[in-house]
């Protein structure tokens, strides 16, 4: 399965719809006029949604100079969200300019009073050595923190790290307890990781009938790399009574409209691209996949950010999957061995969730030579 990272897949999860989303349809109606009275006798909530307004433009003349003004006032008062909004502000230069050592002030100030969010967001400025000396055990720390208080976001991050060993001991199969978490809450991100460790057998043992389900349950959304991998599954799987090569090309097809759509732009992947390639080719559609794999060898050559390593890569995956197409053969992925003495997950019901029957475990086999790419 081909995916963008999943620190990238986090932060487009959870950016700017909290700022953007602070005032609600009902709150609309309010008198500016009350509100601001309200704000000037010193109500944090009111200078909070005052603030944002005047930051938005939504409702009152837009004056960001005055918003930040506003929500600084409520921040002072400990009001948690606006201590966020703070951080926000200063780490995207809105109404203020970008100062990222101010940023993480604030995101500590409302972390150390246990806001997740802010938690959150402090732990990406440890990852990044922004604002902050980098430190990954400090970022994980406060990953952890925000994922303790259920938050999906700081849950898949914190199981990332796991999974890596990122500033702190690898545990895989810690790590799929985590996505686990919030792949229940339905955080895409969280799921399509769970499903990936069922795929390769890391954390887990290899069950694709529970990754299948994992990736069917991120389709729903409108995530177009939910929507491929799902494709990619279904057209490449080891386990051959999973393919169904139909359905892969409506969802390859899907993945490419919605990623466009995001893009406002006819932007095409080239992960997406061999994708459908691979789902034409395991629908039959033999020379229509040889059109879009070479299609896929063309755009990846125009990346001109690829490292040299990566794109030889998946040049020598791309002209492999070409060779077969030509011979009217589809691609399959070999079936990984799994990770030694991986335990099953009791607490994940999604077969039960799908209505699926339960299988039986799977065999180890000795594991082939891989000519695919795996999420």
């Amino acid at each position: 399965m081909k995916q963008k990272p999943l620190m990238f897949l986090i932060a487009c999860a959870i950016s700017a719809a909290f700022m953007l989303g602070g005032v609600s349809q009902a709150q609309q109606q309010v008198n500016e006029k009350e509100l601001r009275d309200w704000a000037d006798r010193g109500d944090s909530e009111a200078q909070f949604e005052l603030g944002l307004r005047m930051i938005t433009g939504e409702g009152v003349k837009k004056s960001p100079a005055e918003g930040v003004a506003f929500i600084e006032k409520a921040a002072k008062q400990k009001h948690l969200r606006a201590q966020h909004i703070m951080g926000t502000l200063y780490e995207d230069g809105v109404g203020v300019k970008k100062d990222l050592a101010k940023a993480a002030e604030w995101y500590r100030t409302s972390a150390d009073l246990g806001f997740a969010l802010s938690q959150h967001s402090l732990a990406i400025l440890y990852e990044d050595g922004k604002g902050v000396k980098k430190d990954l055990e400090k970022a994980a720390e406060w990953f952890k923190k925000a994922a303790d208080q259920g938050n999906p976001p700081s849950q898949t991050a914190y199981a990332s790290k796991l999974e890596m060993g990122s500033g702190l001991a690898k545990s895989t199969a810690k790590a799929a307890l985590w996505y686990l978490k919030a792949a229940q809450q339905d955080f895409v991100p969280a799921m399509t990781r769970l499903a990936n460790m069922y795929y390769t057998g890391q954390g887990v043992p290899v069950d694709y009938r529970r990754a299948g389900a994992w990736y069917r349950r991120a389709a729903r959304s409108e995530d177009p790399w939910a929507s491929n991998n799902l494709a990619w599954f279904l057209a490449t799987c080891p386990e051959e009574n999973l393919h169904n090569g139909e359905t892969a090309v409506l969802l390859a097809r899907r993945a490419l409209k919605l990623v466009a759509e995001v893009a406002q732009s006819d932007v095409q992947p080239y992960e997406m691209i061999d994708t459908m390639a691979a789902a034409l080719a395991r629908n039959g559609e033999f020379k229509e996949a040889e059109l879009w794999q070479k299609r896929s060898l063309a755009v990846l050559d125009e990346d001109k950010d690829l490292a040299k390593d990566e794109r030889k890569k998946l040049e020598d995956e791309f002209s492999d999957r070409l060779k077969l197409y030509q011979k009217a053969s589809p691609f399959a992925e070999p079936e990984r061995p799994g990770e030694d003495g991986a335990e099953p997950l009791p607490q994940d019901t999604i077969l039960q969730d799908e209505g699926l029957p339960e299988g039986k475990p799977r065999k180890k086999t000795t594991p082939k030579s891989s000519r695919g790419t795996v999420v």
